[in-house]
Formats: structure tokens, C-alpha cells, sequence
């Protein structure tokens, strides 16, 4: 063997030895051991770790030894059969085991080059999508600025996932940029902003905070997690949007949410973004004990109603016409084709306006909904579609409109109805569920989203009448505020509530 293959053995050895190290002070019952084993070499180690795991034969010691000696979160099946394996080897037999899950692991084991914490009494939230990519929408402004907040008043660690093993990872400068401040990563041009040296992270006796909806690959390894690892997950729960109203999405964001659950169904807290979206889980919950599981513990912690931050005036229009404004992703629920069809039947009345639709999707939601706006423009009609708009269009088109339809047929919250309505924006909405819940507080016109007569009723009332007009806007000036700093706040309280009054006390002192 040449030197640099015993080098590189060297190396290999000294980081098995690391991740044993990081196990040692929670498996062993001589945690003093850890270093006379350390000095004696890898095999003796994992022996005496393997041994004791078997000994003590716990769910979350058995995932933690696995989980970091692996560098790889396991998926259920691997780690029901390495506790069996376990249960049924011989005590000398047990590093046996260890070492043929690496072989079945499939990923991670051969990535012996990367250094492992185990990290305790913390609080890990899994950003992995929001740190990787440039999409802003939805569920992605919820994430970020919640992070934002949260990195500045608590101790947390933003992880993404190590896709290679398996593995949640801490973030590179740049992920934590896209993260706590996206305004000043989008105004950059692109890049990964990976770290320079991956380290895994191994939450024990921790919270785990899942504030996005995970991809399909991740579902089981978190599952796992939430099952058998001991620590408290929990969730934001968005709504049921992909089997409640399946027929309005993609096929694959069923698949993906159905996959979801059943992450959600092994959490300790869920917490919904709206009375109507905490329900949706409730109904999830309550199908729980057949399997005899008893489900999360939900609460609802509602969304804000606050503008977009606005970084220059709003920029007046050419065109004298009134803007009617419409802002969502073009997918069949948001209801568009109802909008567009009132709209239709208004000008063919004679009513002089003009229409805006702001927003996007895949070619599955939009192709449908373009056809018709491009039939529309070749009639003359005064429509288009906005696509890519930035945070300053999108408050400028909100300052300089009339007035807000959004008739959704089925949301979890309703954003752009909060938006609109923070700048004084009167909103015609939808007469159920959180849209329902946003509008009690003034400044809407609501209706039955599957009726169109009541959303032309609606459109013309606010087009013919500047006293109802000025009545909704002077109702949504005067709602209750309720800030991203008040959600944030309350959030933290509700998924990492052992940690919230410590933070107080850290902070009296």
C-alpha cells in the first residue's frame, strides 16, 4: 500500500471515529470510555457502540446510532429491520449489523468525508426549497419571512438536505441568504451558494420544525424521524388543497402530499395558517386512531394581513381606464376563467375597464387560462397577464386599481386578499372557508365562487358605485393589524412552546 492510500485509509478511520464520537456520550453508560475507544481505533469503537445499542434497544438511540454512524436518515423499512437485526444477533454479532446497513443504506455510507454533529435541546428547521431556489410565492413568503424573524430573536439551525445522502446539512452563506433575506439574493445574479464543506446535522432530544411542504423523496426519511427518533416535529400546515380539491391540481402534488402525511400523521404539533386549513388537518386527524395513532396537537395561527414592502412610489398608469386587479398562480381552483367571464359579460354591457392578471404556474395550470386571455386580446378587450412581477409592480398595480377580485375556490389562506386589503384595496372574495374568515374583518364584497352571477353582480356593483367603493375602502383601512413580526411571534410559540419561555428568560437576564 503506498502512502497515499494509507493517507487516505487514515483519513476514512478518522472520520468513522468522529461520528462515533458524536453517539459515544448518549449510548455508552461510561461516556468517559470515549476516549481510551477513540484512541483504540474504529473496530473496537463501533463494537462497543453497536453492544450497547443492542443492550439498550430504544427506538430514538437506535435511530440516533443509525442516523449518524450512517451520515443518512433512514427510511422506515431500514430502520425497522436493523432494530429486528439487532434484536436478533448475538451480542458480538452487533457491529455486524451496523455494517450491512451501510450496504443497504444505499446512500451516505460511502461518504465517509463528512463530518457529522449530533445536536441536542436545539431547535433545526428544514428549509431545504427555500434555500435552493429562487421561487417566491405562496408558501415560499411565508417561509422566509418567518426564518427571517426567527434567526434574529431565536438560536435555530437552518438545514437543507444533502440529496447525495440522505442527510439534513447546515446551510452555505448563500442558502442563508435566500433564506433571511431574499430581497438582497434576488437582486444578485444566481448562484447555488452551497458550503464550502458540508457538515450533517443529527437532531436528538430536539425540535425539528418542517415549515415547508416536503418533496416526495424526503417524505419517508422524515416520517422515520417523526416515528421513532424522539424528538418533537413540528409542522405548518397549509391546507388539504391537493385531496380535498385533487381535481384542481396536478396528479403529482396529490401523490406528493398523500406522501406527506404521512410525516404529518407522526408530529407532535401542527399549526394551521387559518382556522379553515387547521380544520382540514382536524378531519386528517380524526382518521388517526384506526391506526391507533392519536395525531398531532393542532392550534391555528393565522397569517398576517400586511402589504408587500414597497422600495419606490407607485407609478401611475397611461391609461385612464379603471384597473380591476386579479393576483394568484393561474390554476383552476384560483377561479380566473369565473373573473375573466364576468369581466366579459361586463364589457359587452358597455362598462369601460380594464383588466390585470398577476401571477404564474406550469404549463399544466396555464395552458388552458392563456388560450382564453389571448382570445379575449384578439376581441379588443382590455386584458393581459403579468407574469414575474416584481414586489414593487405588484404594490403599484395594487395602488393603482379600483378594486381586488379573488374568488378562489379553495385556499389555505388567501395572501393576495390580505395584501390588497393592507393597502386599503376594497376585495371582492370568496363567501367560504379562510377567505371567509379573512373577510369578517371588513373591506369585502363576498361571494359564491361557483356562482357566476353573484361575481358579476359583485364586479358591476363596484364598478358602477364610488359610495360602496369608498365604504369597502374605508372598512379596510381600519381592519385590525397583524404583522409578520405578530405571526412569527406566535408561531414560534406554538410549534417550539418549551423552548419560548426560555428564550424570555435569556432575554430578561
Amino acid at each position: 500500500m503506498n502512502d497515499l492510500d494509507l493517507a487516505g485509509r487514515d483519513a476514512r478511520r478518522a472520520f468513522v471515529v468522529q461520528r462515533l464520537e458524536q453517539i459515544a456520550p448518549f449510548v455508552l453508560e461510561d461516556p468517559a470510555a470515549s476516549a481510551d475507544l477513540a484512541d483504540r481505533g474504529p473496530g473496537p469503537f463501533l463494537d462497543e457502540i453497536a453492544r450497547a445499542v443492542q443492550r439498550r434497544d430504544s427506538d430514538d438511540l437506535t435511530w440516533l446510532s443509525l442516523a449518524a454512524f450512517l451520515g443518512v436518515y433512514p427510511v422506515p423499512h431500514l430502520f425497522s429491520w436493523f432494530k429486528r437485526s439487532l434484536q436478533l444477533a448475538q451480542p458480538h454479532e452487533a457491529m455486524r449489523v451496523f455494517m450491512v446497513a451501510g450496504t443497504r443504506a444505499s446512500t451516505g455510507y460511502h461518504d465517509l468525508s463528512t463530518t457529522l454533529s449530533v445536536v441536542t435541546d436545539a431547535v433545526v428547521v428544514d428549509v431545504d426549497f427555500c434555500a435552493r431556489n429562487s421561487h417566491a410565492t405562496g408558501i415560499q413568503r411565508v417561509v422566509r419571512q418567518t426564518m427571517k424573524r426567527w434567526h434574529r430573536d431565536h438560536d435555530l439551525i437552518l438545514t437543507a438536505w444533502e440529496h447525495g445522502s440522505m442527510a439534513l446539512r447546515r446551510l452555505g452563506a448563500g442558502e442563508l441568504e435566500r433564506v433571511i433575506d431574499f430581497e438582497t439574493s434576488s437582486a444578485r445574479p444566481w448562484e447555488q451558494g452551497r458550503p464550502d464543506r458540508v457538515e450533517f446535522v443529527v437532531p436528538f432530544r430536539s425540535t425539528v420544525v418542517i415549515p415547508e411542504v416536503p418533496t416526495v423523496g424526503i417524505c419517508d426519511p422524515l416520517a422515520a424521524l417523526a416515528q421513532f427518533s424522539g424528538n418533537t416535529v413540528s409542522v405548518i400546515g397549509y391546507d388539504a388543497i391537493p385531496v380535498v380539491s385533487a381535481d384542481t391540481v396536478p396528479p403529482q402534488e396529490s401523490l406528493r402530499f398523500v406522501n406527506y402525511l404521512t410525516v404529518v400523521k407522526h408530529a407532535t404539533r401542527v399549526a394551521g395558517i387559518s382556522a379553515a386549513a387547521t380544520q382540514e388537518f382536524e378531519g386528517f386527524t380524526a382518521a388517526l386512531p384506526a391506526q391507533g395513532l392519536e395525531g398531532p396537537e393542532l392550534s391555528t395561527v393565522s397569517l398576517p394581513v400586511e402589504s408587500p414592502p414597497l422600495t419606490t412610489e407607485a407609478t401611475p398608469e397611461k391609461d385612464d381606464l379603471p384597473l380591476v386587479l386579479s393576483v394568484g398562480s393561474h390554476e383552476p381552483r384560483k377561479n380566473h376563467l369565473a373573473t375573466l367571464f364576468a369581466a366579459e359579460m361586463l364589457w359587452r354591457e358597455g362598462k369601460k375597464f380594464r383588466l390585470r392578471f398577476i401571477g404564474g404556474g406550469n404549463p399544466w395550470a396555464t395552458q388552458v387560462f392563456d388560450v382564453r386571455i389571448r382570445e379575449a386580446q384578439r376581441r379588443g378587450r382590455p386584458v393581459e397577464i403579468v407574469r414575474g412581477a416584481s414586489d414593487d409592480v405588484l404594490v403599484s398595480s395594487y395602488r393603482n386599481a379600483r378594486f381586488f377580485v379573488f374568488a378562489s375556490t379553495h385556499e389555505g389562506y388567501g395572501l393576495p386578499v390580505a395584501e390588497a386589503l393592507a393597502l386599503g384595496l376594497p376585495t371582492i372574495t370568496s363567501d367560504r372557508g379562510s377567505l371567509a374568515e379573512i373577510a369578517a374583518d371588513g373591506g369585502c364584497l363576498t361571494v359564491d365562487p361557483y356562482d357566476d352571477d353573484q361575481l358579476l353582480a359583485a364586479m358591476r356593483e363596484l364598478l358602477d358605485s364610488d359610495e360602496r367603493l369608498a365604504e369597502l375602502a374605508a372598512q379596510a383601512r381600519s381592519r385590525p393589524k397583524r404583522t409578520w413580526n405578530d405571526y412569527s411571534a406566535e408561531l414560534w410559540e406554538a410549534l417550539v412552546p418549551s423552548r419560548a419561555g426560555r428564550d424570555e428568560e435569556d432575554d430578561d437576564a
